[in-house]
């Protein structure tokens, strides 16, 4: 398996043609890839986020933004960056469904949430460690671009 990560500025985000290519994720330093996603035409391919989880933007809104653009255009991959980046993605991981969500983990606490609609289809949700990526049971290993510094590939 292999994914890349674009990081590119919201005007070019939303005119990126994913179409025909291996899964892609973005990251948008000038703005809110959420915001930016949401205004991309879907007919330009599948294009999940990359998003940085914390205090100011916890896990569980990452997971109702991740829903609500899984409505708007095809995706099936997400990453999660940030501290404690693998109980993050635990939490969105456990958001991503109909069910009512019971789960503690260091970074949060859920009793009796739902988060609804859930996704469409399933998304895998990756987060970041030691530069590479996981979803708990595989490992994409993190390679660098030539000659740039707004793309980075990974693979299996």
């Amino acid at each position: 398996m292999e994914m890349t990560h674009v990081v590119l500025a919201v005007t070019d985000l939303v005119r990126l043609d994913t179409r025909g290519g291996g899964p892609v994720v973005a990251s948008v330093p000038d703005g809110d890839v959420v915001v930016a996603l949401g205004a991309r035409d879907p007919s330009l391919g599948p294009l999940g986020p990359w998003l940085v989880v914390g205090q100011d933007y916890p896990a569980s809104m990452a997971a109702r933004d991740i829903a609500t653009l899984s409505w708007l255009g095809d995706f099936d991959h997400v990453v999660i960056d940030g501290e404690r980046a693998s109980e993050q993605a635990a939490v969105v991981r456990a958001m991503l469904t109909d069910d009512e969500v019971n789960l503690a983990t260091d970074v949060l606490t859920v009793r009796g949430a739902y988060n609804r609609p859930a996704p469409p289809r399933p998304i895998t949700v990756w987060y970041t460690v030691d530069g590479h990526l996981g979803d708990g049971s595989t490992v994409l290993y993190g390679v660098p671009v030539e000659a740039t510094d707004t793309a980075r590939h990974f693979h299996d």
